[in-house]
């Protein structure tokens, strides 16, 4: 038989301890622990050595050799029988077995030399134990035993006799076996054999031989043979031979004796004789007789050439391996067996008379059906996991399985796959049995893509697994055990961790494995990820993780509201942009564009440019450059940017004098007629605008200079002062003299005021405030308490607080307010303290980023308890400081207690017992008596209780003078729901129910009144809430009589949208405590019910359509877009996110005056002329949209120009948009920008795959580059132009790839196929040509060819990393084409990565947005990242997963056949791990299967030679070998297998394997040793005796 190195387990990683000095291979397992169930002999180890170069393939295989007979002492017991299987060699007999050791298998490897996760350290350990138990035994008995006898022939050695027991000898005598068969001569194996076959020195007695004669001479000389021998035998050689050997000629023609005596010799030892090998014949036996026989196999003494006579018949599949198992038959003969039994099975296939093809195909069915029973076979072992014996049991089977394997007598595919699925499907419990496993077959497993692959994901899959259960930490060993695994992957086979479709999954797994803290692991990580990142499918651009820095910013910036952190913020925002002019141009840019909302962007610009200066940002620069870039720039609010200057100047960190010396050094011109009108921002209004409160005096006096340089007078200014003091202090007569007070000034004031007036009206008037207390002592700024220690309150009434906060707040100066709100929390009067209360919360935003927020609350907090000790209580300020404080995070104690005291001034009304005296209340509380008001205030003040009566007649009383408006009463609305509110507190669950009848009551009544009218002061008290009636309106109107039961739904719904609407041009009016908490209401609603408005505007846009025609049908409708366009542009700028949702969408999908007011708000946001309908202006409005788009307005741009799209139902208009867009993303891409991805992202999905086709035709038109190495041109510098525009439709393919639909685009394939084709050939003509001229003697190479060729072959690296992006991008359209296109497609590939390019091609990014530059980089460098042809291999590899094996085989041919004469990929690992078995893998190190890994991981790089060309590994002696596809069954996928190393040669050259079936590798096949009983024609080898 053929001995095989790597018939068994190899050892595969370090070890983690040593456990014993046991075997170093599982096969070495005979049986069980138990010292009573061993088997008769222990085995010898077998030997894991290299076998020799020169193979004997007439030896026996080391299974079925017998040991040599050796000499044994007369103290030794005879060697057991089969009978006795309790009995073992002595350990004396073990120490002097020299013979035996020598003739035996090698000793076996030290544990040190084995696997850690073998099952053969219990065995080992159980074994050595046992020995050693005996051998001392024997030894005590030897020491006492009498001297040895003379030593016996060793066939004639006798047994022992007994021991020094008589009476127990017969007990402990073995059972002899009886002889049944005639006794035959045997010749002794080491006996020489002669001429003819005859033996020397050997001859039976048959009585007629010489030596049987007796006579005297024999009797005194003995028997010899007598030779005749000349008389020159006796003397010296030397004078016969000294004469030949001193002649010339002598040692030519003792050469020649040797000569020829060797050749004799080699010709005699030469093997010619035919095969005469035959599996051992199967019979059929009894059951006795069965089992007898296979104790016989059981028994290692029994020899297997005597048990292949015959062989039990019925004996197979799984029945077999369950037979050696529980009869405990060493590995070795039971893989002698199965050979037998198969080789028999496989045989009888052609027995039956079929063909050839149908024998093949019934074989590969039967081996097929064999691996099912070995596995059945494992499964079955595993399931007796925890009983009796497992672990032995376990052990065995692993053992024998994978003896099984690694002889080549299963289905490896089958097999390793049924091991996968078997790993995947394995519980946690039974996970580690799968892993001890795993290490068996690992390197078959991971030595192809293929099934690498599935087990990483397996792997990473189980490890998450067990890290998210809930026993994590005692699944510890087996987390680290699944880490050392995954780690040992992306370390040593990093191509298989390249998982395109599962990556973003287990990122975070694999990075956990590894300790990113080395410099190493970390390299190798980031080489993974960016290797995976480059075979994924493109991301959705509109699923977007990661901005570009300018709109980092932005979302910083937006994130205020609902932060408030400016630290936060500010230091965000510097780590963001290295740039800091960019930062405060984004900042002012932010604060003033008209895309966003509310005050708080002023003081948040004005906060953090105060701390950029402290930190040592150049503001005052930056500024000035923002000011010069900005100016006339209609899209920014030109007063924001005054107003942030302003208070920079009051701060002092503007610096006002700087800016007048650029001013000037720029010079200054006054403005047109046109920039007074549209607003925009210039030098001579931001004059105008600084304060010049604390400024110098000659920079004042510069400032008025320049002012009348620009047309402005400085004394305008100063009247204007003057004018506007005089207004307020005509509306506030208490706070100034009454100088002022006494001027009549009916004008109001003046609305359009520059920031130096307003903010010296400010100062002034926060001065008043500060001085307006009621004691009139002089008061230490800052500070409630004046000089001499007595307590001053503020003298402020509630029209005097609502006047000067209606002041300030329309001035916009809300810095000044808060000091306002300062001074007002030192008041006495409950109602000052709760609308001050009110404005800190209308305010929340603008205040907490000024910093006042926290303090202010406080000190209302600390007002309110000190009116609480003087025996006065308010539940408007309590309502007040409880609704300011939830905002605040840090004050939940507070609202607590607040809470409390709210809900037991509450009880207290509410468990007031009536009075008896109150029984005659309903009677003489009557709305006709003039008294009215003042009984009702009477009674609420009274503090006894109401019953339901009572409270049911001062309830309607009061409902019905709001109703009619009390006009000419002594109340206002805003009073009566004051005494409504208080009069809830009575008794609110009653209250409530009649709040809701009348409410229904007016909804129900064909004359309805005004809802604003009676809403807003019934939200203002907290009767009712905006939320509450809009349900109760909505569940009125879908009910089953809706039309009967409300009338005039579409007048319902514009009073909603009136009441959520707040008009642009108002009467001008002082908001008194109820009026202004509605506008907090409202301001409330709209920021938190964003969605809840658009189900608003879309149920008053089906009302309005439904209306029935009539007089007022138009004047709703302008209602109706008027109110609508005013709370969609508020809610558009207020939350910019709800712009790109799905109910904005719907809304402008199902209802044309819902998209009519939609587009007529974007109009004014955008400053849109909608005047024109037509087919122009619309591409108009488009092409302006696409110009106006910028990081602000881009949501806004997208939702405009979606209406557009759909509006216009025109096909002309329709392509004209898109002609527009793909222009426009044409533009942006070759601009590096990325906002036509945002707009493109909303239109429909047709539109995006009209600008997405496009964009490949017009890749696929330009032309690959042309061969120039013959040329003098200086390459393809000409083609800058197609280099650059492939680059821009390759951005605009990848950005919306996600309108590829799941199935892929048919059409694409072909043509990318096509052009790699192409590209293929283009390279094969440029190599051609290069080394014609490198061979050419006549021809020199000029510096000006060499570079030519430099530059051809970088062009043709950027588009081979151009195409192979687009097959990553069109990865789906390849799955449905045939098997030849997709062969074409990986030939292609590989073909081209194993080309040799220049060395600096190599180190280049596989990116397609690299461009190649003319001349060389003299500094050339390898680049970090991925290399072109390890990009090339993984893209190949991520086809490779989901085309059929078909395509895999047929490529393999393909490349093998017609493969360029240039591309030597037989000489790199990873062509075979790619394509896997289906090539011939001779003389392949199986250890570099794997791709190179990243540079980090030492096998990236190719170590460029003395050529400039990388090394490959090394090639092997025969290239190119056919084969056979009779023999693609045969071959396995181990290289190193013997059967894979026979090939036949013809003159020289390989043709082809030698095909040998592993089931007739099979020693011992029959009872007599003939001369050649190998499975193979041994003469074909010229193999010879080797004579032992």
């Amino acid at each position: 038989m053929i001995p095989h190195s790597s018939a068994g387990v190899q050892p595969w990683d370090h070890p983690l301890r040593a456990l014993n000095n046991g075997a170093a291979r599982v096969e070495n397992v005979q049986g069980p622990p138990q010292v009573a169930d061993l088997p008769t002999a222990r085995l010898p180890a077998q030997s894991q050595l290299r076998q020799p170069v020169i193979v004997d393939l007439t030896a026996s295989g080391p299974d079925s050799q017998e040991p040599p007979s050796k000499r044994q002492k007369l103290d030794t017991p005879a060697a057991p029988t089969s009978g006795d299987p309790h009995i073992t060699p002595s350990t004396a007999d073990q120490k002097n077995g020299t013979l035996a050791a020598a003739g035996s298998r090698p000793t076996a490897l030290s544990w040190r030399g084995r696997p850690a996760w073998s099952f053969q350290a219990l065995i080992s350990e159980t074994y050595g134990a046992g020995s050693q138990g005996e051998g001392q035994q024997q030894e005590a008995k030897s020491a006492s035993s009498p001297p040895p006898f003379p030593v016996l022939p060793a066939n004639l050695s006798l047994p022992e006799a007994g021991g020094g027991d008589p009476v127990g000898s017969r007990e402990k005598s073995p059972d002899q076996e009886v002889k049944t068969t005639p006794y035959r001569i045997k010749v002794p194996l080491v006996a020489p054999t002669l001429k003819g076959e005859k033996v020397a020195d050997f001859s039976p007695w048959n009585g007629n031989h010489p030596e049987d004669i007796l006579n005297e001479q024999t009797a005194k000389q003995g028997y010899y043979d007598r030779t005749q021998v000349s008389q020159n035998e006796s003397n010296t050689a030397r004078p016969s031979l000294y004469a030949q050997l001193k002649h010339r000629s002598g040692l030519q023609m003792l050469s020649s004796v040797f000569a020829a005596a060797l050749e004799k010799r080699q010709n005699h030892n030469m093997v010619t004789a035919p095969s005469t090998f035959k599996p051992p014949p199967r019979v059929t036996l009894t059951d006795n007789k069965r089992e007898a026989w296979l104790r016989d196999l059981a028994n290692p003494a029994v020899p297997l050439r005597r048990l292949s006579r015959t062989i039990p018949h019925g004996i197979r599949g799984k029945l077999l391996l369950d037979q050696c198992l529980s009869k405990w038959v060493p590995v070795g003969r039971a893989v002698w067996l199965a050979k037998c039994v198969g080789a028999n099975e496989i045989r009888a296939f052609k027995r039956k008379g079929t063909s050839g093809a149908l024998a093949v195909g019934l074989e590969v069915k039967w081996v097929r059906d064999w691996t099912t029973s070995v596995q059945q076979f494992i499964e079955g072992v595993l399931s007796t996991c925890g009983k009796a014996d497992w672990k032995v049991k376990m052990t065995y089977a692993v053992s024998l399985t994978s003896r099984l394997f690694f002889e080549h007598l299963l289905d490896h595919d089958h097999y390793l796959e049924w091991m996968l699925s078997s790993l995947e499907a394995a519980s946690t419990n039974a996970l580690p049995l799968w892993l001890l496993m795993l290490g068996i077959y690992w390197d078959n497993i991971m030595q192809y893509r293929k099934r690498g692959r599935r087990l990483t994901e397996i792997l990473l899959q189980k490890l998450q697994q067990v890290t998210k259960s809930k026993q994590a930490g005692p699944l510890q060993p087996l987390v680290d055990r699944l880490s050392h695994c995954i780690k040992r992957i992306v370390h040593e086979q990093t191509s298989s961790a390249v998982l395109p479709n599962c990556w973003d999954t287990f990122k975070e797994t694999v990075a956990s494995c590894l300790d990113l803290n080395e410099n190493v692991n970390r390299s190798i990580f980031q080489s993974l990820s960016e290797r995976n990142a480059r075979v994924q499918y493109p991301k959705d651009p509109r699923c977007k993780t990661q901005y570009p820095s300018q709109q980092r910013i932005i979302r910083y910036l937006d994130s205020v509201r609902s932060t408030h952190d400016i630290q936060s913020i500010s230091s965000a925002c510097l780590d963001t942009v290295e740039d800091k002019a960019l930062l405060v141009f984004k900042l002012l840019e932010w604060s003033a564009t008209p895309f966003r909302s509310g005050l708080c962007r002023v003081y948040t610009a004005v906060r953090l440019l105060r701390k950029w200066k402290i930190s040592g940002v150049d503001v005052d620069s930056h500024i000035l450059a923002f000011l010069r870039g900005a100016a006339g720039n209609v899209r920014i609010d030109a007063n924001n940017i005054y107003h942030v200057i302003s208070e920079l100047v009051r701060s002092q960190t503007f610096s006002v004098g700087k800016y007048l010396q650029w001013l000037m050094a720029k010079g200054v011109a006054k403005d047109s007629d046109e920039t007074q009108s549209t607003g925009k921002l210039s030098d001579a209004q931001l004059l105008a605008q600084l304060p010049v409160s604390r400024l110098l005096e000659h920079v004042r006096n510069l400032r008025n200079t320049l002012l009348d340089r620009v047309g402005i007078s400085a004394l305008e200014e100063s009247r204007m002062i003057e004018h506007v003091r005089a207004c307020v202090a005509q509306r506030l007569p208490h706070m100034f003299d009454s100088g002022l007070a006494d001027l009549k000034h009916t004008e109001l004031v003046p609305v359009s005021l520059t920031w130096a007036v307003k903010s010296e009206i400010g100062q002034w008037l926060r001065r008043a405030v500060a001085q307006h207390y009621q004691s009139g002592g002089a008061r230490a700024p800052g500070s409630r308490r004046s000089f001499s220690g007595s307590l001053e309150v503020s003298a402020l009434t509630p029209e005097e607080f609502y006047t000067v906060r209606d002041l300030f707040e329309t001035f916009g100066d809300l810095s000044m307010l808060a000091d306002v709100l300062h001074h007002a929390s030192n008041s006495g009067d409950p109602i000052v303290l709760a609308s001050a209360a009110d404005t800190l919360n209308y305010h929340y935003d603008s205040f907490t980023v000024i910093g006042a927020t926290t303090d202010l609350f406080r000190r209302l907090v600390e007002a309110s308890a000190r009116l609480k000790n003087m025996g006065i209580t308010s539940l408007d300020l309590v309502f007040s400081l409880i609704e300011l404080g939830l905002r605040l995070p840090t004050e939940s104690s507070t609202v607590t207690l607040l809470r409390q005291e709210l809900a037991r001034m509450e009880n207290r009304s509410a468990l007031a017992v009536p009075s008896p005296l109150s029984d005659n209340v309903p009677d003489a509380l009557h709305g006709s008596d003039p008294s009215f008001y003042d009984k009702l205030e009477q009674l609420l003040l009274s503090g006894t209780g109401l019953d339901e009566f009572t409270l049911n007649t001062i309830f309607q009383s009061l409902v019905k003078k709001l109703e009619c408006g009390d006009l000419g009463g002594e109340l206002s609305p805003n009073e009566i729901c004051r005494r409504l509110a208080h009069l809830r507190s009575f008794n609110p669950k009653h209250f409530d129910i009649l709040l809701v009848r009348w409410v229904c009551t007016i909804l129900k009544s064909p004359t309805r009144p005004s809802l604003r009218h009676i809403l807003v002061p019934l939200i203002g008290v907290g009767c009712v809430t905006i939320q509450a009636f809009i349900s109760l309106a909505r569940k009125m109107s879908k009910a089953e009589t809706a039309t009967a039961s409300l009338p005039d739904l579409a007048g319902l719904q514009l009073d909603i949208l009136e009441l959520l609407v707040s008009p642009t041009q108002e009467t001008p009016k002082f908001y008194d405590l109820v009026d202004y908490r509605f506008r907090l209401a409202r301001q409330e609603f709209l920021s938190k019910h964003v969605q809840e408005i658009l189900v608003i505007a879309h149920e008053s846009a089906v009302a309005i359509t439904q209306q029935n025609a009539g007089l007022d049908t138009d004047t709703r409708r302008a209602k109706f877009k008027s109110y609508m366009t005013i709370l969609l542009r508020h809610v558009l700028i207020s939350d910019p996110e709800c712009v790109g949702q799905d109910h904005m969408q719907r809304l402008l999908d199902q209802h044309p005056e819902a998209t009519v007011a939609l587009q007529h708000a974007l109009d004014l946001l955008l400053g849109l002329d909608a005047s024109g309908s037509d087919c122009k202006s619309s591409l108009a409005e488009a092409n302006q949209l696409i110009d106006m788009t910028n990081d602000f307005s881009l949501p806004f741009c997208q939702l405009k120009l979606q209406s557009l799209f759909n509006t216009n139902t025109e096909d002309g208009v329709r392509a004209g948009i898109v002609d527009m867009m793909f222009k426009a993303a044409v533009a942006d891409s070759r601009a590096k920008s990325s906002h036509w991805v945002d707009l493109v992202a909303l239109m429909n999905r047709d539109a995006i795959q009209q600008i997405r086709e496009r964009a490949e035709r017009g890749f696929f038109s330009i032309t690959l580059p042309s061969d120039h190495t013959n040329e003098d041109s200086s390459g393809p510098i000409e083609n800058i132009t197609s280099f650059e525009a492939a680059r821009v439709y390759l951005k605009v393919i990848e950005d919306l790839a996600y309108s590829i639909p799941d199935h892929g685009v048919s059409h694409v394939a072909p043509m990318l196929v096509e052009k790699l084709d192409q590209l293929l050939h283009r390279l094969i003509t440029t190599q051609t040509n290069f080394r014609s001229i490198v061979g050419s003697r006549d021809a020199m190479l000029t510096e000006q060819i060499i570079q030519s060729r430099s530059n051809v072959e970088r062009a043709f690296a950027f588009w081979f990393s151009a195409l192979l992006r687009m097959v990553v991008i069109h990865r789906q359209a390849f799955h449905t084409n045939a098997v030849s296109e997709q062969s074409r497609l990986l030939v292609s590939i590989i073909s081209i990565a194993f080309a040799r390019f220049p060395d600096k091609v190599l180190r280049m990014f596989p990116s397609a947005g690299y461009f190649p530059r003319h001349g060389q980089d003299e500094n050339n460098r390898p680049c970090p990242g991925v290399l072109l042809q390890t990009h090339a291999l993984d893209v190949a590899a991520s086809l490779i997963d989901t085309f059929p094996d078909e395509a895999r085989h047929q490529c393999a041919r393909m490349l093998k056949e017609k493969c360029p004469p240039f591309i030597h990929f037989q000489k790199d690992p990873r062509f075979l791990y790619l394509l896997g078995p289906a090539m011939d893998g001779s003389l392949i190190n199986l250890s570099q299967l794997a791709s190179l890994p990243s540079p980090a991981a030492s096998g990236s790089t190719p170590t460029p030679g003395p050529s400039g060309n990388t090394l490959m590994a090394p090639a092997p002696s025969h290239q190119q070998p056919c084969m056979s596809s009779s023999s693609s069954s045969v071959l396995s996928e181990n290289s190193v297998f013997m059967a894979n190393r026979l090939h036949l040669q013809q003159r020289g050259r390989v043709v082809g394997p030698y095909p040998i079936r592993p089931w007739e590798l099979l020693g011992d096949a029959a009872p007599i040793l003939g001369a050649n009983d190998t499975a193979i024609g041994l003469g074909l080898f010229e193999a010879r005796r080797v004579r032992v």
